[in-house]
């Protein structure tokens, strides 16, 4: 039988090598599930009839060294780049071969891969052995053998351990595709590029490479998903296979399973960011804009988004509760002024005695005589400033909780109160003795590091470096380093019992330990008793610097005096054009819209409109918790709109200062009525 010789098995054996060696090899490599002793047997059964007598005897072929081959190798396939098998009997040798071979080929074609093929050895199987014969002359056999490429050669134990490192990637990209969606990752990428985030930007590359093997895989067909899992995850490594399980793998598999947005962030953060992290700005992503989009088109609000300043054209005299006919006479529906207006005389003004009032005793008992209103500009009241908004287009239907256009806006577009930022990064606020400072909460990003000192009287001084006071308790319990855009940074020092407090000044003040580059100043609070005074500080202040805001005397009884130190410095200082520190003129008094007409609707408001008073920022066009509830689950993008969409630019506006009746205030007003003018100061 020459056409089968140990000549021509050698040929076609130096076939499988060069097949193995230089197509094979340049791919992974991988094992199957396959019977190896059935290939055997279905090798050895191929050779010709005549050639298969004397089983284990006279087949030269069928020797221990290629049995071992078969063993280790015959069960080794190669994956190309699209996933396709290609078996060590899948080449072209012999014809008298070629058949044997392909029998084997097809025996192993769609086999499941068990693991990634490793080995110990650099070479499986003898090339050439040489024995003799019972003449004693020397005979050469020739056997099946391979030579392993470099990177399937691992050291000892480490073989065992490799294999088990790659197999637990394959799981792991397996659990990973099936149990993160597209649109999970896709909101991912989107907040990551609109820096919304916390250390967003740290997997970029893992999810983008991640959202491609999904593409890829929800793509492939299942007869071959097993083979591609194999490949890709270890084209991918463990920290891409194996996402689900890493800090990212929180917020992809809660956004997979439709939990809310905010809710799987604050999961995420809780895993990762420090405990007093503040997210930049809002968080919404493109579908979520295109969904908002579609809702708002739906629901015909189109047309209800461009804002402009209300003016008094706008306003109906039925939801004034004061007017002066001096100042009101635009008003529309005028003609029902005449029911408001007086008729006597202003003879000459006198001044009486200061007169404590509430706001509802003076809305009731005080305003239907009043002829002149004006109210006093103090500094503590410059984040009251207050404008009224309406729609660009009159026939606009509300797109608020109440049945009108219109909403106002606080100076600085403050939604939530000093008070309120506060607490939400874990100050304290339920205290006897309260001082709250505030930057960065402008137009511009303030970058400045400012410190809230406070001085006690035994000249004890707390500030960053020196957090809490053993002697009165005080403590600062937020402090600010880097403030972040668009966020305002907030610092507070409380003290919560007066009791521990010793009698004397507490002197307050603020300090600009770095000075980088923000000009607006800063506002502050001081809380005790129930009230809250404000203070303002507009101006640049330079590196180390000190300004002194207030005093808080307190004496033996446990007793407060405030003495404010700012007054001489900003007295002449305008905000919206009306003069601090003076009575401005008032043209009107209402409620805030969501209080018009049958509206009772969340925290109610009183608005003084000052004359000539001028907004010189361009305010929110709304606020969330303004908006119906069939725009809450769009509520991110309208959050993000309402500060895109800017109020329209005009010197023609209703603005002034307004009190939330739902929060303590003391301010001052000077009533003319029956010829007598009377100050009087009105508690909130």
């Amino acid at each position: 039988m020459e056409e089968y010789s140990n000549f021509t098995f050698q040929q076609m054996r130096d076939d499988v090598q060069k097949h193995f060696a230089e197509e094979m090899s340049q791919h992974k490599l991988f094992k199957v599930d396959v019977d190896v002793e059935k290939l055997w047997h279905t090798y050895l059964d191929a050779y010709p009839e005549e050639m298969q007598t004397n089983y284990k005897e006279a087949r030269w072929q069928d020797c221990t060294s290629c049995h071992r081959w078969f063993k280790k190798m015959s069960n080794v396939v190669a994956l190309d780049n699209d996933g396709n098998m290609i078996t060590i009997f899948s080449c072209n040798t012999l014809p008298q071969y070629q058949n044997i071979l392909n029998q084997l080929a097809d025996m192993i074609i769609g086999a499941e891969i068990t693991e990634v093929f490793l080995s110990s050895a650099k070479e499986i199987g003898h090339k050439t052995t040489y024995s003799k014969d019972e003449f004693g002359n020397v005979q050469r056999n020739d056997h099946f053998y391979s030579i392993l490429p470099d990177k399937v050669i691992r050291q000892g134990i480490q073989v065992g351990r490799n294999k088990d490192k790659y197999h637990t990637a394959r799981e792991l990209l397996e659990r990973s595709l099936n149990e993160i969606t597209i649109e999970a990752l896709d909101i991912v990428v989107d907040l990551i590029n609109e820096n919304n985030l916390y250390r967003g930007n740290e997997w970029k590359t893992q999810i983008t490479k991640f959202r491609s093997l999904k593409i890829a895989y929800d793509n492939t067909d299942n007869d071959i998903r097993n083979n591609w899992l194999w490949l890709k995850s270890m084209e991918a490594g463990i920290v891409i296979s194996g996402i689900k399980n890493h800090s990212i793998g929180v917020l992809l598999k809660d956004l997979s399973n439709d939990v809310d947005l905010e809710i799987a962030l604050q999961r995420y953060e809780h895993v990762v960011a420090p405990a007093n992290y503040q997210r930049p700005k809002a968080i919404f992503t493109k579908k979520m804009l295109e969904d908002a989009k579609a809702k708002v088109t739906e629901l015909g609000y189109l047309e209800s988004l461009p804002r402009r300043y209300a003016i008094m054209q706008d306003v109906s005299i039925n939801d004034v509760l004061f007017a002066n006919r001096n100042l009101s006479t635009n008003l529309k529906d005028n003609d029902l002024f005449a029911e408001l207006e007086k008729d006597a005389v202003v003879k000459h003004k006198t001044f009486d005695y200061t007169e404590a009032i509430s706001i509802q005793d003076f809305i009731e008992k005080v305003l239907p005589e009043a002829q002149e209103v004006s109210l006093y500009a103090e500094t503590m009241l410059a984040n009251n400033f207050v404008s009224l908004i309406a729609p660009v287009n009159a026939d606009a239907p509300s797109m608020f909780k109440w049945d009108n256009p219109f909403s106002w806006a606080y100076r600085n577009n403050v939604a939530d109160s000093m008070k309120e930022q506060v607490k939400a990064l874990g100050g304290d606020v339920d205290v006897d003795l309260r001082f709250s400072i505030r930057w960065n909460n402008g137009l511009t990003w303030d970058k400045n590091d400012l410190d809230a000192h406070c001085t006690t009287p035994d000249g004890e001084e707390i500030y960053y470096s020196h957090m809490k006071s053993g002697k009165t308790g005080g403590w600062l319990d937020v402090d600010i380093i880097d403030p972040k855009e668009g966020k305002p940074a907030v610092e507070n020092i409380q003290f919560k019992n007066r009791v521990d407090m010793l009698p004397g000044e507490y002197l307050f003040r603020v300090h600009q330990f770095s000075y980088r580059g923000g000009d607006e100043g800063f506002e502050a609070e001081i809380e005790f008793d129930g009230n809250i005074y404000n203070f303002s500080y507009p101006y640049k202040i330079k590196q180390n610097d000190y300004i002194d805001v207030a005093k808080v005397i307190g004496n033996e009884d446990g007793e407060f005096e405030l003495v404010n130190l700012l007054d001489s410095i900003v007295s002449n200082r305008l905000i919206w054009n009306i003069k601090m520190n003076e009575f401005a003129p008032v043209t009107f008094i209402c409620y805030s819209p969501n209080y018009w007409g049958d509206n009772e609707i969340g925290n109610q408001h009183i608005f003084f409109m000052l004359n000539d008073c001028q907004n010189d920022s361009r305010p929110n066009a709304w606020f969330n918790e303004y908006l119906n509830n069939e725009l809450h689950e769009h509520r991110k993008v309208m959050e993000a709109l309402g500060t895109k969409a800017k109020v329209e630019e005009s010197n023609n506006q209703l603005s002034g200062v307004g009190f939330s009746l739902t929060q303590q205030n003391l301010f001052k007003v000077k009533v003319l009525a029956n010829n007598t003018e009377k100050i009087y100061q009105i508690f909130v």
